[in-house]
Formats: structure tokens, sequence, C-alpha cells
């Protein structure tokens, strides 16, 4: 990890690539994604096939895209029976949280009087199909497959499909079937990468289509669905890449509970981020010199190692509120915030994926267990975007009806502007219905 450093004394090109980390990936990684997708489009079950022999090693046949009843029955016989207990546990959580959310999503509507009635109001409507994204091949993400699909199941999707890319043996990790069946999924399919993602998009001959694709994945798994999306041909959650960690801490911070965070967000990945910023130059001392010495009990070191080395900073700033400050601009996926009075703190946040609050809410816990989603917006875009939740399931569709009174009352601004705007059939659609 790199030495502190006062955050005003970080290089232009260091603090740019901080804040704009996203950007450039994705630039570069959709023109790859492109003919990928492209083919799935074009060929189908095919494509798929091709490609995941191509990118993952598998060999796979259409026949065996998806998991039969019979196989899910047979991945609990797999896992051992406490973590099926935990997973039953961690679905509970999940469902009592966003069930919270769904009571904020009522339908509506109001009467207003203007020499004759009019009605406006909007309805909350699911979409029919979802595919939500769960990342494996050489790990297995079961915790995922429960954050993905009980949100949408709330929210009323008719079918929920859970796409994860198989291991070297041709199969997705039993406990991966397992949460996804705790969960509600309706079909799991066993193919992952940029190609599944099209797959889901366009639909193939195995492969139904859907209308939101949700979900972390890789660069591609990420880059397919943005470029996807921006053509209008589904729906998607939020940009989910390298995982962060942002931490906020004064002198009150232990050190070593801010070490173990910073090293549990750097073993997921070696573009992973993970930034310290501080009021206390002691606190930041210590972080520094505990990084090396408490690497060594972590399995992944040099995975951590990477990562920090790149993409791992502590930082000085004079105070919280600059802290505040700086983390809204960087906007990350998990923000810690570490100190004597973290409630005083959360107010001056705007943007984040998710908040910790004190030393004793890890972003592990938010992970695996309180029952706020983990599926969170990365690479800045929790500026603009927010986490997994039945919102992403659910479409707001307004509505309005009009008595002949209240059209009539609407006549003269509709006209000046359906006139300024050159709409001659706008204005006569009302005209045609006052005449009669």
């Amino acid at each position: 990890m790199r030495a502190p450093i006062k955050l005003k004394d970080l290089s232009g090109k260091d603090y740019h690539r901080l804040i704009e980390r996203s950007a450039f990936q994705l630039e570069k990684t959709i023109p790859k994604v492109i003919p990928i997708i492209n083919q799935v489009r074009e060929k189908g079950d095919e494509a798929v096939v091709d490609l995941t022999r191509r990118f993952d090693g598998v060999d796979l046949s259409p026949t065996s895209l998806r998991v039969g009843s019979q196989k899910i029955k047979q991945a609990y016989k797999k896992v051992s029976p406490s973590l099926i207990d935990s997973l039953r546990k961690m679905c509970k959580q999940v469902k009592d949280f966003h069930r919270n959310q769904l009571k904020l999503r009522r339908n509506w509507s109001i009467v207003k009087t203007l020499s004759g009635s009019y009605t406006l109001g909007e309805f909350f409507s699911p979409v029919e199909k979802a595919a939500i994204y769960v990342p494996g091949g050489k790990a297995s993400y079961p915790s995922t497959a429960i954050m993905g699909c009980v949100p949408a199941k709330l929210a009323g999707v008719s079918e929920v499909v859970v796409c994860s890319p198989p291991s070297s043996g041709g199969e997705i990790a039993p406990e991966v079937l397992v949460a996804s069946d705790i969960a509600g999924a309706d079909l799991v399919i066993n193919a992952g990468g940029a190609q599944v993602v099209a797959a889901v998009a366009y639909g193939t001959e195995t492969i139904p289509k859907v209308d939101v694709i949700a979900g972390p994945g890789n660069i591609y798994v990420t880059a397919a669905k943005a470029y996807l999306a921006s053509l209008g041909q589904v729906g998607i959650d939020c940009p989910a890449g390298p995982s962060e960690i942002l931490t906020i801490a004064d002198d009150s911070a232990p050190p070593v509970y801010v070490v173990w965070d910073i090293l549990a967000q750097a073993e997921h990945d070696e573009a992973s981020y993970a930034l310290v910023v501080t009021t206390s130059e002691k606190l930041a001392r210590e972080i520094y010199t505990r990084i090396e010495e408490e690497m060594r009990f972590a399995r992944r070191k040099n995975i951590i190692r990477s990562c920090l080395n790149s993409n791992g900073f502590i930082l000085l700033v004079d105070t919280l509120e600059e802290a505040a400050e700086f983390a809204n601009r960087f906007a990350p996926e998990h923000l810690e915030i570490i100190t004597q009075n973290p409630d005083e703190i959360l107010p001056l946040i705007k943007n984040a994926g998710s908040v910790f609050l004190g030393p004793f809410s890890p972003v592990a816990a938010g992970d695996y267990f309180t029952g706020c989603n983990h599926i969170l917006p990365t690479g800045g875009a929790a500026r603009c975007l927010s986490g997994l939740s039945v919102n992403t399931f659910l479409k707001r569709i307004t509505y309005q009806k009009l008595s002949l009174e209240a059209l009539s009352r609407m006549r003269g601004p509709v006209s000046h502007l359906a006139s300024k705007e050159g709409f001659q059939a706008h204005l006569r659609s009302v005209e045609t219905r006052l005449k009669n």
C-alpha cells in the first residue's frame, strides 16, 4: 500500500484516475464485446457454446445450458447442512429488508376539478422476466444469487433466470444452485460472460429473453450490460465492477478494524480499490505499518498486494468535512465511517452505494447478513445510480383521465404549445373532440 499522503498533495494524475476510474475501462472494453454480442444474436445457442469453450475452456452442449430440477435437488446433497441453514437465514434477512422498500412504492391518484374533473395517477408494474448474473468459474458466490433473486421475486417478476459461469468441470457450483433455489429462481443457465448477457438480452433457442439484467460481473459482463442498455434492448441495474471501499476515520478508529476491512475488499480482485481518508496522522501510520503485518494471515495475499500497490491509498485531510467532500467525489461502492460520532457525518454523504456506520459495522456484515443489498454501483456510478432493490424490477407508469369539460379548459394552452412546436395533428386531435 502506498505511504500516507495529504490529499492536497496527491498528484493530479492519481486524483483524476481515482475519480474517473470506471469510464476508461468501459470505453476500452465495449468495442471488444460488440462482436460477441452480435455473434450470439445471430447464432444463438451455438454461439454461447462456442464462446464458452473459447473464453472459459469448458465444453458445453446446447442441452446442458439449462440446469434441470434434478441437478438442483442433487446439489443439496453436496452442500453442508450448516451452509444451507446460513443461506436460508440470509434469505430471510434480505426479504425482510426489501419488503420495506415495497411499502414505499404505492399506487396513487388525485382528482382535480378545473371546470370539469380529471384524474392523474401512477402505478407500479413489475417487468415480466429478469436475469440475475452470479459470478462463478474459479470461485462461487451463492450470496449474490440471493441478493439478486429475492428483490426480483418480491417485486413480482414472473420468471427469474440465474446465469452463472460453469467451473472447469462444466457445472455451476452446488452452493450457487442451492442459493438460487432458496431465493426462488425459476431457471438457472449454465453459462457466463458477455455471451450469456447477450443471450438473455436477445433470447436463444434455449435461453429466454428477459427485460432486465442485474448482478455483478467482470469488466466484459459490465460492458455488455452497458452496451445493450444503451441500445434500449434491456434494462440493467448498475455498473458493478471491481469492489471498492473508502473508510473515513478519525483517531477513535481501531487500526486493526480498518486494516482488515481494507484487506477484505482487496482480496476480491487486483483491480479493486481500497482507500482510507483520515484526520489522524497517527492512525495513518499505524494502518500503513499493520497492513503488511496482517497480510501474512490472508490467504489471497498475492491478489491483495497487487491491488494495494496499484489502488491502495491512505489520504490525510484536515477535517472530517473535507473527508466527506472527497468521499462524495469518489462515490464509493462501500463507505465506512469509523469516527467518534459517525451519525453526524452521515448527513454530509451524498454519493455512496451503501454506508457502514461505526466500528462494529464492517462491510462483510452487509455482504452476507444485514439484509441490505450488496449489489452496488462501482466506479463512481454512485453519483447517479443506486444499488439493486425492488425498484430495479419495477416500472412506474403514469395515467390520466379527463372529462370533456376538463379537456375544454385545457384547450388554450394545448393549442398555443402545439402550434408553437409545429404539431398540427396534436392540435386537431384535441379540437376534434371538442367539436362533437
